[in-house]
């Protein structure tokens, strides 16, 4: 029996940490061809710990985690298109438009029970959310040598992932936990392999953690101030690189991470407190 649940975890380990980390670092090297390929590394990973957790996966996609599969693919198209020599609200308007068409996706399937104008509302309000909170990181950012921006992205999703897995969902859980592996691979071989900034990733990683985490609330029903506030803490480093900016060297980033990791660690703690269950987990 022991030897069974030993098996199981480190299944569960391969899958949501080691297997997304591997494909989002190779994926990525692609960057050294040509620097636009990378951001597939990012993509990639995900929708490999998307296969792998979620086993039921089909695509074309039937049911509301299939969705994700197109998030990743909007996220692409957004990314791609904000680096042609068009006008910045030229740029937004495609990114709001993608973004809200991929929510509607993404969310539509539990939301439509409801009616049709909560799926629009959803879909409008995090389309929203996505494009400002990385509109917001780009400020701060240096184009030459961020990395916190979206390492932040891992923080918050490394630290919501025990909340939603005990809360109401293990396997967007996994999810969150697979998105965060896929983020830091993308970040190290930008960093180390790449030399560039790894901002490219931002609203590809902003589109999928948002999505993980309003269907946590939709679909898990977690409560949505905790998903809203978790999603918000990213923030905390846009902030921070104000004070230290980062210059190329690993421990400039690390000290504009420190308050992104205190916020997320409380917001965890105070949201597994608010989750957990009344009776024992065993």
């Amino acid at each position: 029996m022991y030897e069974e649940a030993g098996n199981s975890n480190l299944l569960m380990l391969l899958n949501t940490a080691v297997y997304p980390f591997l494909a989002a670092a190779i994926i990525t090297l692609l960057g050294k061809v040509k620097p636009n390929l990378s951001l597939f590394g990012l993509g990639a990973g995900f929708l490999v710990a998307l296969s792998l957790i979620h086993s039921g996966l089909n695509f074309p996609p039937s049911k509301a985690l299939d969705f994700l599969v197109t998030a990743v693919i909007f996220g692409w198209l957004a990314t791609l298109i904000s680096q042609l020599k068009i006008s910045k609200n030229a740029q937004l308007a495609v990114q709001l438009a993608l973004f809200g068409l991929g929510f509607y996706w993404l969310l539509n399937p539990v939301l439509q029970h409801q009616s049709q104008a909560t799926s629009l509302i959803w879909a409008i309000v995090s389309a929203a959310a996505v494009v400002l909170s990385t509109q917001l990181q780009l400020l701060t950012s240096s184009k030459e040598h961020s990395h916190a921006p979206m390492a932040s992205l891992a923080i918050a999703a490394g630290a919501t992932a025990p909340v939603v897995a005990i809360g109401g969902s293990l396997l967007i859980g996994q999810l969150l936990g697979g998105f965060a592996a896929s983020v830091v691979g993308f970040i190290l071989v930008q960093r180390f392999v790449i030399k560039s900034s790894s901002i490219n990733g931002l609203l590809l990683g902003n589109m999928i953690l948002a999505g993980l985490l309003a269907q946590a609330h939709v679909l898990a029903d977690l409560p949505i101030w905790t998903m809203l506030i978790a999603f918000l803490a990213v923030q905390a480093t846009s902030f921070s690189q104000k004070a230290f900016i980062e210059d190329g060297t690993v421990i400039r980033t690390v000290i504009a991470l420190i308050p992104q990791v205190m916020i997320s660690a409380l917001i965890a703690g105070l949201s597994l407190w608010s989750v957990w269950p009344e009776s024992s987990l065993y």
